[in-house]
């Protein structure tokens, strides 16, 4: 089907550094054009067409659903008690209340050499060789990965501090089996169906900082090892926020083989019009979180690192003390940075082969201080 791709306007296969993601559609007309109809069974399904390049990775754009909220949900960038769940003690939610989710097709970058950082754009990929652990081992996570994130995201970003506090091991297989972390919690599924979405809002952020200077409450991760002491001492917790300060997910696959299927979507923070932000309530029994969802924008340009090894790890900013758009009253002293978080979502990339093993993935949360 090569010679008949050729045809397509601005498409060169001598010149292009990765490979060429081709709809059905767009296939078959070039196809059609040529009175070829023996290839067209052959263009029925998206593909890709590697093209030779000495030691690149990288991959043309794939086009994909995510899940919004819709035109119903009501907007807002502080909470309502309109819309959000209630999770139990193994961190699963029951049903939504208030949401709308309509799938709506986008197109997704391959941000491998995209020269994307995590000031201007809200993610970024670091290569990371590590012993693993056994990650569905709460345990070992625990004592021996955790600080080795903490390592990793104080060298990376050149901070002061860095707390690792919580996490999730994410397996569709093993969501469906009820497979739980040994001496953990449930083993969560990609956020396929949760939505398009981030971890914190404008008053959950700062908040979630706070509850480090208290005792961890019911379903605080390491309250397995600190008892009631807090994480953060609560006489420095006024200084600390007073500086600037990060919510950061390390993500990264931990299985041997690289991810195929239900790849993690990162939206570039700089293209999120905050007027089509929702609140969602995660109603705990001791506390209530908040994340924000969204509607679907036009300016939203998402990215995604296709096959994502153990070897590396996706830096997510979920929150940034010093991003522009919530930065309370910066003066000539305070620098801002253009990203304050990124939506993200998982998502069922059609060039996906049938027979792709499942997913495996942690991400830590972190606490950041400069």
């Amino acid at each position: 089907i090569l010679p008949f791709l050729t045809q397509l306007p601005k498409f060169d296969p001598l010149q292009m550094k990765g490979s060429i993601q081709v709809s059905a559609r767009r296939a078959l007309a070039a196809v059609a054009s040529t009175g070829q109809a023996a290839a067209a069974a052959a263009a029925a399904m998206p593909m890709r067409l590697p093209l030779r390049a000495a030691g690149c990775r990288c991959f043309a754009s794939t086009r994909a659903s995510v899940l919004y909220q819709s035109q119903s949900v009501p907007t807002s960038l502080e909470r309502t008690g309109l819309v959000g769940t209630v999770r139990d003690g193994k961190g699963s939610d029951g049903e939504f209340f208030g949401v709308d989710p309509v799938p709506v097709d986008v197109d997704l970058h391959d941000a491998r050499g995209a020269g994307l950082t995590l000031d201007a754009h809200g993610f970024q990929l670091v290569e990371h060789k590590y012993d693993h652990v056994d990650y569905y081992n709460n345990n070992q996570v625990l004592s021996k990965y955790y600080p080795e994130v903490e390592a990793l995201v104080t060298k990376a970003l050149g901070a002061k501090r860095c707390l690792a506090f919580d996490h999730n091991v994410r397996s569709r297989n093993a969501k469906i089996a009820g497979k739980q972390l040994e001496a953990g919690n449930a083993v969560q599924e990609p956020l396929v169906g949760y939505g398009v979405h981030n971890d914190y809002t404008a008053a959950s952020a700062v908040a979630r900082v706070r509850q480090m200077a208290e005792p961890p409450k019911e379903n605080d991760t390491l309250r397995p090892i600190l008892g009631d002491t807090p994480p953060l001492d609560p006489k420095e917790i006024d200084s600390l926020l007073a500086g600037r300060w990060m919510l950061l997910n390390v993500w990264r696959n931990i299985s041997p083989e690289p991810v195929l299927k239900f790849p993690l979507a990162l939206s570039d923070g700089q293209s999120c019009p905050l007027e089509d932000l929702v609140v969602f309530e995660i109603r705990y029994s001791d506390r209530i979180g908040e994340n924000y969802f969204a509607r679907y924008s036009p300016q939203h340009k998402w990215y995604y690192y296709p096959k994502a090894t153990r070897d590396e790890a996706v830096l997510l900013k979920v929150w940034d003390s010093r991003g522009k758009a919530f930065c309370k009253a910066p003066d000539k002293q305070t620098e801002t940075v253009p990203v304050t978080f990124t939506l993200h979502s998982a998502f069922d990339d059609p060039a996906t082969p049938p027979d792709a093993p499942d997913r495996e993935s942690i991400e830590v949360r972190t606490i950041v201080f400069y």
